[in-house]
């Protein structure tokens, strides 16, 4: 490789990684034929490097084991949204379990712009602060993994990545909990029915959306009404009342988090109508207080802290060398009915 002067540049592992697609670690794992690489793996990065002309630097070598023995996670979001958002805190401690005992630090950032999370993702690669990042609230064309790649960072995704990788890729599916909470709704008799929906540029916020409405229309139920909101409880009161104050008022909302849809509740309460006999709520998390609100809140619950502590397991496995062929399924969400919905109103 060479420089714009024309002098030839030190080829490192981390080109080599990303001419390779593999962590940094793999490609020493590989280089110093060290076990846990698979033969064609290896033999690909092996190729990769004599392409480049890498040739090993005994300095760099006696590193090559070398670790900072922390993980990064890069929220971008409100720090007042992240504090009330009960899924990710969850997330976080089953992250936590798994890494205090390996002796690991969790880095975290909290960022409001798409150039900020790529500062911030860019910073820690670069500094040398973490050995691999966990990345959440996947996008259409997610430039992240570009960013760690490049980075020759280990990683592990929750949810469907853009492309193949022999990282960890946690997924479930939610379809089966979207077509439980349709049918609920659809016994009690609603055929007017709204959402309330996370940010469109969060894939898997979309995916629920248009997954409801497929539900919905498949037993002839009009599904356009939405409202984009942001998770916060300001947020999925500020849509509620959007809802209730419009024509046609709906006899359900669904909510795509629990925090969004308690706040839904409270603007419904005071417009002086009752919940469930004049408008029917639907969560989604099942966080600690849905169950012992009054009425008790009807929703999808899920496993935020297993999630955290499989993800934590399997990227410190990929930090090691394992590469990961398949995705990892979790157990799927589940609708937990309660006493928020109920018969629709006339």
């Amino acid at each position: 490789m060479k420089e714009a002067s024309g002098r030839r540049r030190t080829v490192r592992i981390s080109d080599v990684a990303a001419a390779a697609g593999v962590s940094k670690t793999l490609v020493s794992y590989a280089l110093n034929n060290r076990p846990g690489v698979r033969e064609e793996t290896r033999e690909r990065i092996v190729e990769k490097a004599r392409e480049l002309g890498w040739t090993p630097s005994l300095p760099a070598r006696a590193l090559s084991v070398s670790r900072a023995y922390a993980i990064g996670l890069v929220f971008e979001k409100s720090p007042e949204a992240l504090a009330s958002d009960q899924y990710y805190t969850s997330l976080m401690a089953g992250l936590q379990s798994v890494l205090a005992n390996e002796r690991y630090s969790l880095v975290t950032e909290v960022v409001e712009s798409t150039e900020a999370e790529r500062e911030a993702y860019l910073r820690l690669a670069q500094d040398g602060r973490v050995d691999g990042m966990v990345i959440v609230d996947l996008r259409q064309d997610d430039p992240r993994f570009a960013l760690v790649r490049e980075a020759g960072l280990a990683f592990v995704s929750l949810g469907w990545p853009p492309e193949r990788t022999t990282m960890p890729v946690l997924v479930y599916d939610e379809s089966e909990a979207i077509t439980d909470v349709v049918r609920h709704l659809v016994d009690l008799g609603h055929r007017r029915v709204a959402q309330v929906v996370g940010p469109q540029t969060n894939a898997p916020a979309r995916l629920r959306r248009e997954l409801y409405q497929k539900r919905f229309r498949e037993h002839g139920i009009d599904a356009s009404r939405w409202i984009e909101s942001d998770y916060t409880a300001a947020g999925g009161r500020a849509a509620t009342a959007a809802l209730l104050d419009g024509d046609r008022r709906p006899t359900a909302i669904v909510y795509s988090n629990d925090l969004m849809a308690v706040a839904g509740m409270s603007a419904a309460f005071s417009r002086g109508l009752r919940v469930p006999t004049d408008i029917s709520i639907v969560g989604w998390d099942d966080i600690t207080i849905s169950q012992y609100l009054h009425p008790a809140l009807s929703t999808v619950t899920q496993h935020p802290f297993d999630d955290g502590k499989v993800a934590a397991t399997l990227l410190l496995e990929a930090i090691g060398g394992r590469e990961f062929v398949e995705p990892v399924w979790m157990p799927n969400p589940r609708f937990v009915p309660r006493e928020s919905s109920g018969p629709a109103s006339a």
